[in-house]
């Protein structure tokens, strides 16, 4: 009889251990896609940009599953919501970031400085309605947004990779940062529309 009941209690110790934070296997894929963010940085820096391709289309995929198993396996966690849009804000605004000296024929410092902004907006207005006990979730714009950044540095990627000083290409690429300061700035905009009760109420 002992040995029965001791079974369902580690069967039960082995699920708090799996939906615990640490070792929560969404959360460990979003802190690994920030050790692939660095490994990225690197190699964008270093300008080896076939490779740095391949990496950053990983850590695009490992955004995407980590969402899909925390839903899937019901392993969402305050650590979670956290880390992940950080980790995001990492990728693409050290990306941009980087690109101000390899890509200084196409972006200019002031496209880098609005995309950098605008996270740093929206983080501020979702702690602040947070701490009010407001929920900020995303919206559809700013999973738009994401989307066409991750397309612009594709694009980029594959342009310094293979395209450089091709007319095409380089007109191509510039289309895709204007769109993407556009939705950025768009996408930043819809925020404020929506916290602006809780803004004015402060």
């Amino acid at each position: 009889m002992d040995i029965e009941n001791k079974k369902p209690d580690i069967q039960n110790k082995e699920f708090n251990v799996k939906k615990s934070v640490i070792f929560n296997i969404p959360n460990r894929i979003t802190l690994s896609r920030l050790l692939l963010a660095i490994v990225f940085f690197v190699l964008l820096t270093h300008r080896h940009f076939n490779v740095a391709l391949v990496i950053f289309f990983v850590a695009v995929a490992t955004d995407w599953l980590d969402g899909y198993l925390a839903r899937k396996w019901e392993l969402s966690t305050d650590l979670g919501r956290l880390v992940d849009p950080f980790v995001d804000k990492v990728i693409i605004c050290g990306t941009f970031i980087i690109f101000v000296s390899v890509a200084e024929n196409l972006l200019a410092p002031w496209m880098v400085i609005t995309i950098v902004a605008r996270e740093f907006l929206v983080s501020s207005i979702r702690g602040f309605s947070e701490s009010k006990g407001v929920k900020f979730a995303s919206n559809i714009w700013g999973k738009t947004k994401m989307f066409i950044q991750s397309w612009t540095i594709c694009s980029m990627l594959l342009y310094y990779a293979h395209f450089e000083n091709v007319t095409w290409a380089e007109y191509l690429v510039t289309a895709f940062l204007w769109i993407t300061i556009i939705v950025t700035i768009g996408s930043g905009m819809t925020y404020i529309y929506s916290a602006k009760k809780t803004l004015l109420a402060a």
